[in-house]
């Protein structure tokens, strides 16, 4: 053999061995590291090595003055994370059965640094990041009566680690129940009249606190297949989640807060609601990290979504009390609205947004109804919903400014002309189903995700033709759907403890960025930049978050439409 040939050989061995490490494990994806920190950021980059092959590890650094993470995936074995806030951080990689030591590093403005990363094998987790023990669906579910009538009816609309979370009695079972089928609370019936009988409620009950009553042990579910990984397109990601401060006061009992439905407001900003008792709007500059927070006048109002106009009034919806709040950032003041002004109706409200004169247009999810704040009268009006038991969920509007909106409950994609009142309801074709949310993109195809099937769905108007996409994950939970510039299709993805999905429809193929925490997120918001903008609710830490999935496009922190 040549000389030459033994060099061939050798280096192709070099290869690899350094791929076995996490060192070239990829030789197109390369992080960002030499790009260059907007103006009062920086860059930390390095690598990561191990005592076994790996791709795609999480590295995390945490800023510890300002309480924001920053997560960027590996890369044959390096790291980059750009345009970092200036500041002390706490660096740590990890990746299953893998995980280094935290390093502690301080970044200046301006500055490159360096910090490279060595994981070691630790035992596989059997626990989350609150200690819930996590087992699979049948240890979570045991066989049994009134499994499978609260698998259908209950859980998939909660989501399977809803009741293992909760240990309580069998009256507080029964209060739990009568909560969601008596129509005569403020909130309405969840669960329509005539859906169980008598003897479907005493199985229930039976089994909820036979498995999940005082003495059970808190557990999850868990997902033993990996997520598909596409350490190329992970290379060019990098999350930012901003967590949100506890108030010694407002928190001292729940020491928790609950964040969801991001929107952006003419500023740059990024607004929230909080639903842990006492309530709050709040907003997060990206640019600084700084946040702000409102209590509520009701501070029991439950505010489920919110919207913001031209002029940066934040609108939200009630859950109790049946309201419209409206917050004027300037003055601090706030004004609420009654959700139908004739006062003939109750019910839950749920998602607000804005058409195209400034009316604000929601959902009301309890109660069957949608309704409208007249920007001109400063009145509302309400329209029930043809399908009774239909849960009017998410909601959002066409080109045309029609109303679309999702029946969680009754698994249908409803269209409402403002002109006509007309409703017309299509009927998804995977039943049953529940929808939570939907989006309208660029060419006026309707998306859904079906989340207790794990699907994605879409809608033509013009033909009524519906096209459903299998998500490649077992028990996926496609929560919200929303479309980029390129009408990529995002999905925030609850049902393998978190996860952001791309979907491209043009070659139908679906892209995962796991998320930092495990945890649902309810409601998407996207720049006109591509950053995708989340809410890890049910996490061990509330956060206003945020995907970057190419950051070489970042040019601002900030967020706008």
């Amino acid at each position: 053999m040549s000389r030459k040939s033994y060099f061939w050989i050798g280096g192709i061995a070099l290869v690899v061995a350094l791929a076995g490490f996490g060192l070239g494990s990829s030789l197109t994806a390369e992080p960002a590291a030499d790009l260059k920190p907007l103006p009062g950021t920086a860059t930390l980059s390095g690598t990561v090595k191990a005592s076994k092959p790996f791709q795609a590890a999480q590295v995390y650094a945490m800023n510890t003055d300002k309480n924001i993470l920053v997560m960027v995936y590996t890369a044959g074995g390096r790291y980059a994370a750009p345009h970092m806030l200036p500041g002390n951080y706490e660096v740590s990689a990890r990746k299953k059965g893998l995980a280094s030591d935290v390093r502690k590093i301080t970044v200046r403005p301006g500055e490159s640094a360096t910090l490279d990363l060595m994981m070691q094998e630790v035992p596989a987790d059997t626990s989350n990041a609150q200690g819930v023990t996590l087992v699979s669906h049948d240890e979570l579910y045991p066989p049994g009566p009134g499994r499978e009538t609260l698998l259908k009816n209950c859980v998939y609309c909660h989501g399977p680690n809803f009741f293992p979370s909760r240990q309580m009695t069998a009256e507080q079972w029964t209060r739990a129940i009568n909560l969601m089928t008596n129509g005569n609370e403020s909130q309405g019936a969840m669960v329509p009249p005539g859906t169980l009988s008598a003897s479907d409620r005493e199985a229930i009950l039976a089994y909820l606190t036979k498995t999940f009553g005082p003495g059970s042990v808190r557990r999850a579910l868990r997902v033993d297949a990996d997520f598909p990984v596409d350490e190329r397109m992970l290379a060019q990601a990098m999350y930012v989640e901003y967590y949100l401060p506890l108030d010694p006061k407002l928190d001292a009992n729940n020491k928790s807060r609950r964040a969801q439905e991001p929107h952006f407001d003419p500023e740059g900003n990024v607004w929230y609601t909080d639903r842990i008792i006492p309530n709050r709007i709040g907003r997060v500059d990206p640019r600084t990290g700084e946040i702000k927070d409102y209590v509520l006048p009701d501070p029991k109002a439950d505010p489920h979504g919110l919207t913001v106009d031209d002029d940066g009034h934040v609108w939200w919806a009630e859950t109790r009390g049946f309201h419209l709040g409206r917050l004027d950032p300037k003055t601090g003041k706030m004004t609420r609205y009654p959700m139908d002004s004739s006062g003939r109706y109750q019910g839950r409200g749920h998602t607000p947004i804005m058409d195209s004169k400034g009316n604000v247009w929601y959902s009301v999810i309890g109660g069957d109804m949608i309704g409208k704040w007249d920007r001109k009268t400063q009145k509302t009006t309400v329209w029930k919903v043809p399908t009774e038991g239909a849960a009017p969920y998410g909601i959002t509007r066409d080109q045309d400014d029609n109303l679309w909106f999702a029946e969680f409950r009754r698994c249908k994609i409803t269209r409402f002309n403002p002109v006509t009142q007309d409703f017309t309801e299509y009927a998804a074709p995977t039943q049953p189903c529940t929808i939570r949310r939907l989006s309208v993109d660029s060419k006026g195809t309707v998306w859904y995700g079906s989340f207790s099937n794990g699907i994605l769905g879409k809608l033509d108007p013009k033909t009524g033709k519906i096209v459903e996409y299998k998500i490649p994950m077992p028990f996926s939970e496609p929560y919200d759907t929303w479309p980029d510039r390129d009408d990529n299709i995002w999905v925030s993805d609850d049902g393998q403890g978190g996860a952001l999905l791309k979907f491209d429809p043009r070659t139908e193929k679906f892209t995962y960025y796991p998320t930092p925490q495990r945890g649902d997120q309810p409601k998407l918001a996207i720049t006109r930049e591509g950053a995708i903008w989340y809410t890890p609710r049910s996490a061990p830490k509330a956060a206003a978050g945020v995907l970057y999935p190419d950051v070489s496009k970042i040019t601002t922190l900030a967020a706008r439409y």
